[in-house]
């Protein structure tokens, strides 16, 4: 599918999945606005967008802040006049017992997985009104339809970001904008690594081990790829999802089914 003349604000994109849907959208022809909080991150890969085939400018910034995010879309619109669809992909993780979660992590999940899903989402959606068109993709998880141990503040925040999806595309929905959500399963990231440090210390388990036990819980017997989620993302901010709005979409290999 083909992406050519259309403009594509990906959030955290610098790395991992976010990274995945940027390149693909650029492969596809899209201009891509690159977004994270490290400036010369975001610039290199906004170069990588331009040698995939796109156009590619960084919009640095963290997104949980009115004011920046504000500036973020006005970069956009000052380079591409418009923006078609969003991605909403920013978003960080803890590893922790309930009772050892503190007020600064719960505070900071929330403001990235959730506020920022708000005010990025209330930019795009107050520019696509205007348009009578438009897509936003939310990046939730399949820890937003089911919770487990140790990522209760993250669960939260996630089944925050799909009730958030289906409410929008309901007040959206009439003026031929679509919002809809990714849920991802266990993919092989950066943030995976950063998670895997933090677990072997709270489970004294190896590397090894906690890879082989994760891996033996997806059904489909491989690892999450940025690939894969890519493939779906693209296909919902396409007009051949222009009947879908309000999912949830799970992309886990078979972990999640609901």
């Amino acid at each position: 599918m083909s992406f050519k003349n259309k403009v594509v604000l990906v959030t955290g994109s610098t790395r991992g999945l976010g990274k995945g849907i940027a390149m693909a959208f650029a492969r596809e022809g899209a201009s891509v606005a690159i977004n994270g909080t490290k400036e010369d991150l975001c610039g290199k890969v906004a170069d990588e967008v331009k040698s995939a085939g796109g156009r590619g400018i960084a919009v640095p910034g963290d997104i949980s802040d009115t004011e920046v995010v504000k500036s973020i879309f006005r970069q956009v619109f000052d380079q591409f006049d418009h923006l078609d669809i969003l991605v909403n992909n920013a978003g960080i993780v803890y590893v922790a017992d309930c009772t050892d979660t503190t007020d600064e992590q719960w505070d900071r999940t929330m403001a990235v997985n959730c506020r920022g899903v708000f005010l990025c989402s209330r930019e795009a959606a107050r520019h696509m009104k205007e348009r009578k068109s438009g897509k936003i993709i939310n990046l939730a998880s399949m820890l937003g339809k089911t919770g487990i141990g140790m990522y209760s503040h993250y669960c939260a925040s996630k089944f925050a970001v799909v009730g958030f999806t289906q409410a929008l595309a309901k007040e959206l929905a009439p003026l031929g904008i679509n919002v809809n959500a990714v849920c991802p399963g266990i993919a092989d990231t950066d943030m995976m690594d950063e998670e895997l440090v933090v677990l072997k210390q709270l489970r004294n388990k190896s590397e090894q081990e906690l890879r082989k036990e994760f891996l033996g819980i997806i059904p489909l017997g491989r690892y999450e790829t940025p690939a894969d989620v890519a493939n779906l993302t693209l296909f919902l901010a396409s007009e051949q999802a222009s009947y879908i709005t309000g999912q949830s979409i799970n992309v886990t290999g078979g972990i999640e089914t609901h």
